[in-house]
């Protein structure tokens, strides 16, 4: 036993020397990690890189910074540090084929904060999930359904899903699906004083031609703000047809 003490104490002795300087690179590596964060924040604010994507993108860059200066420093001290690379990669191995699914959340939330195919505040559809979007994590989106629910949806699900963007310039994008019969030709014409009447701009296009009448799609440019009125404008719509003795199918697509 004295014999090991012995022992431990010698290698604590040889290793004393070498500790300051081992400590002075960590903590270079932490204030250096720090000090890039900092910067890289600064300098991306005014780019196009989506505010989450910076934060995430500075911190993953301090957080290599600092874990290569431990590396430095276990091998100033004269530690064979081959082994605890190895551990790490065969660690790393097993943790990663256990998170695999976390991990490829984590992938592609690197893509949509790349590609940015929506931003917090989109009305978007994705796959069967519609709602606003309010966050955006490394794993996961945050949806609010119309019905106020929180929905999550995993990056891998919304990456690999057609994503419809409701939202363009700060409006979100409505489309009614309307069917008139054979004796209306002049839709747009009757449906702009309800347009008029919310001061919003709209666009109505001729997508089908039926046995019994017209198919006509209506894009409407609701500010998110009055995104609220697009129920009150379907009705007004309905009340406008009907007092000009238009019988009509009005569908709000999703």
């Amino acid at each position: 036993m004295e014999k090991i003490g012995t022992e431990y104490f010698n290698k604590f002795l040889l290793y004393l020397p070498k500790i300051p300087m081992a400590l002075l690179i960590v903590l270079v590596g932490w204030f250096f990690g720090k000090a890039w964060n900092r910067f890289y924040l600064k300098i991306s604010k005014n780019s196009r890189i989506d505010a989450l994507a910076r934060k995430y993108i500075g911190r993953l860059v301090y957080m290599a910074i600092f874990a290569f200066s431990i590396i430095i420093a276990l091998s100033t001290l004269g530690l064979n540090i081959s082994p605890f690379l190895a551990g790490i990669g065969a660690g790393g191995l097993i943790i990663g084929f256990g998170v695999r699914e976390t991990v490829a959340d984590f992938a592609a939330g690197i893509m949509i904060f790349i590609y940015r195919p929506f931003k917090i505040g989109d009305l978007v559809k994705i796959g069967g999930v519609e709602g606003e979007v309010i966050a955006i994590s490394p794993v996961n989106i945050e949806l609010k359904a119309k019905d106020s629910r929180k929905v999550l949806v995993p990056n891998r699900s919304a990456w690999g899903q057609i994503i419809y963007n409701s939202t363009k310039d700060g409006k979100n994008i409505f489309a009614l699906q309307i069917t008139v019969g054979q004796e209306t030709t002049n839709l747009d014409e009757i449906l702009n004083p309800v347009f008029q009447q919310f001061n919003v701009k709209h666009r109505c296009c001729l997508t089908g031609i039926l046995p019994s009448g017209f198919n006509y799609t209506v894009y409407v440019e609701l500010p998110k703000e009055m995104s609220v009125e697009i129920d009150q404008i379907v009705k007004n719509i309905w009340v406008q047809l009907k007092e000009k003795n238009i019988n009509a199918t009005i569908t709000l697509q999703s």
